[in-house]
């Protein structure tokens, strides 16, 4: 029989936001950023274009 746990909605959020900033932070340590010069460049003309 498999054990459920519920958690609250604060507590899944918390989870959610410590996962997120642990997956940032292991990034940094990999090294593995994206450019940010050559990706705002990207967004720019992308959005741009619908001016």
């Amino acid at each position: 029989m498999d054990a459920t746990i519920n958690y609250s909605q604060e507590e899944s959020a918390r989870m959610e936001i410590r996962d997120f900033v642990n997956e940032g932070l292991q990034d940094v340590l990999n090294n593995n950023l994206l450019d940010f010069d050559t990706t705002f460049d990207e967004l720019e003309e992308r959005y741009g274009a619908n001016e």
